[in-house]
């Protein structure tokens, strides 16, 4: 179901980011995307990028980065993107390829998860806190340079 990326696969995968982004009404400029992309492909240190297929179809994918956070004992991963093309949402894949982070997050000493998911989608917040995530005291905040 979780598998990582060929080289073949990248324009299939960048498709399927311009989907989420636009499913989350987030720009999309392939021009800073696609070089980002191809660097984490290329450099584990910076996360791990997991295809979810169903069956021999792209269902969606999965991006997973580090982040280093004294609070949760050094090294933490967060869930950049998670998306499921919406045929394929309600079918428990997006519940399984959480798992396979997690139990990848766990064989490298990896004790916490983050991820963020945009306030007016109600029903990605259902199912995160479903799966024991909870909601932060904190906000988000960010710039660009």
């Amino acid at each position: 179901m979780l598998r990582k990326p060929r080289a073949s696969d990248f324009q299939r995968l960048l498709g399927l980011i311009r989907e989420y982004y636009r499913y989350d009404g987030l720009r999309f400029d392939a021009k800073s995307v696609g070089p980002a992309l191809r660097k984490l492909l290329h450099d584990e240190s910076l996360g791990r990028v997991w295809m979810i297929h169903q069956g021999a179809e792209a269902a969606g994918y999965i991006i997973l980065t580090f982040n280093y956070d004294l609070e949760f004992g050094g090294l933490q991963g967060v869930i950049t993107d998670l998306f499921l093309r919406e045929k394929y949402r309600g079918r428990g894949l997006g519940k399984r390829a959480l798992d396979c982070v997690g139990e990848y997050c766990r064989n490298r000493g990896i004790s916490a998860i983050e991820l963020q998911v945009e306030h007016d989608n109600k029903a990605a917040q259902a199912f995160y806190r479903r799966l024991g995530f909870k909601t932060l005291t904190r906000i988000v905040m960010g710039r660009g340079l």
